[in-house]
């Protein structure tokens, strides 16, 4: 019988088994020996799917959050235009407001003006006298010789014109002159620039009589004189008095009451 193969198979797996059940008992194990070589071998594998698992699930989330990013970062976009566009219209608004207020203080007390508001859309960097150029020209009615002033004063007049545009040379240069006089002494003189005084955003009263008593702080206005100027436009205000050269007449130092450099809009009288 001990011979027999069959008989020696038979008594290998009830050996086997036998073997299998001592190792869980003393192992105090439920798991025999097969599943736990067969869990053993299966552990890199299970973690490796796990991992592969756990990085496609993130490169899912990244794909899905980048297109998400995407989306928002472009609604951002529109939305920014947007407000942008409406700071443009509210600061658009603003600007005529203020123009539209000034325009109906100066018709209010100059009712026998014909006016056009214009904005300051672009200024000679190399000019030392301030010229501009305004959104205002031949289509508004718009002529060479308008007096150009803002909401307090005299500012310049016009030299060139275009369909749609307009050049303003100030009272800053020595091309604009004003026919003026002295408030509180009614002297006359002629306010012309100066490029010794340009750069400081003033000009001159010049030919004022040498016994002129004219004094600091006196306001210079236009006489009306000639076919540019109306009568009582202000100009600014005397910060200092000399001789000229020729010791025949008096000139003084004129600071105008609009800041030249800085003007953003403007008044045309077209006629008066």
């Amino acid at each position: 019988m001990f011979k027999n193969n069959p008989f020696k198979v038979v008594i290998a797996v009830i050996a086997v088994l036998v073997g299998m059940a001592l190792y869980a008992g003393v192992n105090g194990k439920l798991m025999t020996l097969p599943q736990e070589i067969m869990g053993a071998i299966s552990v890199p594998f299970r973690s490796a799917t796990a991992q592969l698992s756990s990085k496609l699930s993130v490169w899912e989330d990244r794909t899905i959050n980048i297109d998400q990013i995407i989306a928002e970062n472009e609604q951002l976009k529109e939305e920014n235009k947007e407000l942008m566009q409406k700071q443009v219209d509210y600061d658009k608004i603003k600007i005529e407001n203020e123009q539209y207020k000034e325009f109906l203080e100066i018709k209010e007390e100059n009712p026998e003006y014909e006016i056009a508001a214009a904005s300051v859309i672009g200024r000679d960097g190399m000019d030392k006298f301030y010229s501009f150029t305004i959104d205002a020209g031949e289509d508004d009615g718009i002529e060479i010789n308008d007096v150009v002033m803002s909401s307090v004063g005299v500012v310049g007049v016009i030299v060139e014109t275009g369909p749609n545009f307009s050049r303003v040379s100030t009272i800053l240069s020595p091309s604009v002159s004003v026919a003026s006089f002295v408030s509180s002494t009614r002297d006359t003189g002629v306010v012309c620039g100066d490029s010794r005084f340009s750069t400081e955003g003033k000009t001159l009263i010049k030919y004022l009589p040498k016994n002129t008593g004219a004094e600091i702080g006196d306001i210079i206005s236009t006489t009306g004189m000639g076919e540019v100027f109306p009568k009582d436009l202000l100009i600014g205000t005397i910060e200092e008095i000399s001789t000229d050269t020729s010791g025949n007449y008096n000139y003084a130092v004129v600071k105008p009451v609009s800041e030249i450099s800085e003007i953003k809009t403007v008044f045309i009288i077209k006629s008066y």
